[in-house]
């Protein structure tokens, strides 16, 4: 006679095998991966939205100043003394973008003096605004909305730490101008060069 407490001998157990398992695991895993990256696209849009916006008032501030074509003292330093920055973003003599890089103000110095870079101005025509370590995702939309604010425009690689490499001619070159003086927005040089690096340097030219 059959236990009454034991499976009857026809009955199967069923269950989940590791294969089915491992395949549930796999499409879990790729939803979530999936989630975190548009969780970052979004993050990644609102930052480059705020960041357009608060560069777009420091870029018109900045060509309010330039009322002279003499701008030999424009520095960071200066631009933070003339209230250009937010100053939620301003700490010390040094300002943080959105994005954890930093925001430079340079006068032309020397750096747009050869047309070898696309534009020949004479020595404190003008200044440079400069935005590092905008993420690829970011950049093409920053570049396109704050260049088309500015007399000329650049995405370059080059690691920027202070006012003197803002302004570099090495850096401000007719291969990274994404808009030549005075022109339109080079939407196809644009998405070259954020492309180019994985944190791109954007550099703008605002004069008198």
């Amino acid at each position: 006679m059959q236990n009454p407490n034991l499976p009857h001998p026809e009955t199967k157990q069923k269950g989940y095998t590791i294969i089915e398992l491992g395949i549930a695991l796999a499409i879990i895993a790729v939803l979530i991966v999936a989630g975190l990256a548009g969780v970052t696209t979004v993050l990644n849009s609102s930052k480059a939205n705020a960041q357009i916006e608060d560069s777009g008032i420091v870029l018109a501030k900045l060509q309010s100043i330039l009322t002279s074509t003499n701008t030999s003292g424009m520095t960071t330093a200066a631009a933070i003394g003339s209230s250009l920055f937010p100053a939620s973003r301003v700490s010390g003599t040094t300002v943080a973008n959105k994005f954890g890089g930093s925001e430079f103000v340079a006068s032309n110095s020397a750096a747009l003096t050869s047309s070898s870079n696309g534009v020949d101005l004479a020595v404190n025509v003008g200044a440079i605004y400069v935005m590092t370590s905008v993420p690829k995702a970011a950049c093409a939309d920053i570049a396109n909305s704050l260049a088309s604010l500015a007399n000329a425009a650049w995405v370059h690689a080059a690691a920027v730490s202070s006012d003197t490499d803002a302004g570099s001619s090495t850096n401000l070159t007719t291969a990274n101008m994404v808009k030549k003086p005075g022109g339109t927005v080079d939407g196809t040089a644009v998405g070259t060069r954020c492309n180019a690096t994985t944190t791109p340097t954007l550099a703008f030219l605002m004069r008198p």
